[in-house]
């Protein structure tokens, strides 16, 4: 199912409809001479952090908060070398995307005739992902409404989402066709290297140079600190990790398969767990699988498929966050029209619902890229690989071994599987790029532990015990590598402690960080 040849990446292809002046929003090409050059961080290769064209858009308020939306353009690809010809009859094309930031301030202080933002220090929100954008507030609360009792909170659309350049399955045919390849090759620049180097450029537009600011990093947002630390630490004042420290870093490669393996006997417990709620959905859950495995997949109203592996993957968001458990029970109560005959329209759109890519396919296609740190290793599809790997008792959708007749049957977490490119209408399109990019094997490295272990930024992370996205173990270990780094962990809360109680996790940290909380 995977390509046998190595595959070379080269620059997306540049099409002619983006040569020219009027070229469509949020991407273009720049005429003339590639200026950028890198520098190094141990083994980390780090793009020169310059001041970027900026737009400010609008400004409106929503209950206590006064929002201003920020548009920066900045390089497609910051890694770009500086062309060897030095003649003016060789212009170099650079292409470059729109990077979205939304400001944020208490409209307590933004209301002062007298106040100045620019004497507010600064914090930077990295969302959870790959392939998400900075969440929409409506009304001040949670952590946000703590951090803008000091910070001016900057809530960044990473590259390919939300208003930065997003990219959808329409968005990527119109600008490649059919040219898997250069889908591929594009969606190869959205990884933490590059979302860093955004970050930096609009540090150094918006805050200047020599103005540092404040990391708060939920989940990917975690692994795109840990890159931050590693490449651009002269940037940051302090750094709060929730839930979000990369795993397997000393790893010289993919780190997906080793992650993968620890996830799963994390999502075993969830589902006993699960089971342990709510018993009687064990029949349940098998009387559904029983009818997929004798009828084969059923069509959804979306288009999708859903077969035994799609039951499997409700777990996707379901397991391992604050009411997950009870979404997932309550989806399953209205599985039939007709029991043991027709599974209801309920049931098949809350099953499109729960694995909606379809507008965040870049989540699912760029998904085990996060992991791969150098090393000449490819992804390779490494949650499959290791669900079908030793120790998966409970996995098996064959339904054929001897689990007995009540047995329960396991759903896997937050992992992207090869079949989902397939049964997935939203991700078909995206196929042929998704192997691509699982073959690829030439992989930037994200992290240097040695540079973690000279470390001086003050970091303090929340990593949650049963936290089934990133595994407790495997992420202390990172943290025993960033030096000074404090860690509170907890099972008091989730993955999602940062939605739950965002307000206290937020402030436990910042207290962490800055010894108002003294280690003990």
């Amino acid at each position: 199912r995977m390509f046998a040849s190595r595959l070379a990446f080269v620059a997306p292809r540049v099409h002619g409809a983006l040569r020219v002046a009027h070229a469509r929003p949020g991407r273009f090409v720049a005429r003339g001479k590639h200026k950028s050059s890198t520098t190094t961080m141990g083994a980390i290769v780090v793009p020169p952090a310059t001041v970027v064209p900026h737009r400010e858009g609008e400004t409106f308020n929503v209950k206590g908060l006064r929002l201003t939306d920020h548009f920066f353009t900045v390089p497609l690809d910051h890694f770009v070398q500086p062309s060897d010809d030095s003649s003016m009859d060789a212009p170099a094309s650079r292409e470059t995307i729109t990077v979205f930031a939304r400001e944020v301030i208490a409209t307590s202080k933004a209301s002062d005739p007298t106040f100045d933002k620019q004497k507010l220090p600064a914090l930077l929100f990295l969302q959870g992902g790959p392939g998400f954008e900075a969440a929409r507030p409506t009304e001040t609360g949670g952590w946000l409404q703590e951090a803008c009792k000091e910070f001016r909170v900057f809530l960044l659309d990473q590259r390919g989402t939300g208003r930065s350049a997003k990219i959808s399955v329409d968005s990527l045919r119109r600008e490649f066709g059919d040219d898997d390849q250069g889908k591929a090759s594009y969606i190869s620049h959205h990884r933490s290297d590059s979302i860093v180097a955004d970050a930096e450029c609009i540090r150094h537009t918006v805050l200047g140079a020599d103005t540092k600011w404040t990391l708060l990093g939920q989940s990917f947002g975690g692994f795109c600190i840990t890159r931050y630390l590693c490449a651009s630490p002269n940037g940051v004042r302090e750094a709060l990790y929730t839930g979000g420290l990369p795993p397997l870093i000393r790893h010289p490669g993919n780190a997906a398969l080793g992650t993968y393996g620890k996830l799963l006997e994390r999502i075993k417990t969830q589902n006993v767990k699960y089971y342990k709620r709510f018993p009687g959905d064990v029949g349940s859950v098998r009387g559904i699988a029983e009818f997929l495995r004798e009828k084969g997949p059923q069509q959804t109203p979306n288009g999708s498929r859903l077969s035994l592996r799609g039951l499997q993957a409700l777990g996707f968001s379901n397991l391992g966050v604050s009411g997950g458990f009870e979404r997932l029970h309550y989806l399953l109560e209205t599985a039939w029209d007709v029991e043991g005959e027709t599974l209801s329209y309920s049931f098949l759109k809350g099953v499109d619902d729960a694995l909606a890519f379809d507008t965040n396919p870049l989540y699912a296609v760029a998904h085990e890229s996060i992991y791969c740190n150098g090393g000449g290793e490819p992804s390779a599809w490494a949650a499959e690989t290791a669900l079908r790997g030793g120790g998966t008792y409970g996995f098996d959708t064959s339904l054929e071994c001897d689990f007995g007749e009540k047995a329960p049957f396991y759903f896997t977490g937050e992992m992207v599987f090869p079949f989902m490119f397939d049964e997935i209408s939203a991700l078909r399109p995206l196929k042929n790029a998704a192997n691509i990019l699982a073959t690829k094997t030439d992989w930037t490295v994200l992290y240097d532990a040695d540079v973690l272990n000279e470390n001086t930024v003050p970091v303090a992370c929340a990593s949650y015990t049963e936290d089934a996205f990133v595994d407790w173990d495997l992420a202390n270990e990172t943290a025993r590598e960033i030096l000074g780094a404090r860690v509170w962990s907890t099972s008091e809360y989730m993955h999602s402690g940062i939605r739950e109680d965002g307000a206290v996790v937020f402030s436990k940290l910042l207290a962490m960080v800055r010894g108002d909380d003294p280690m003990r």
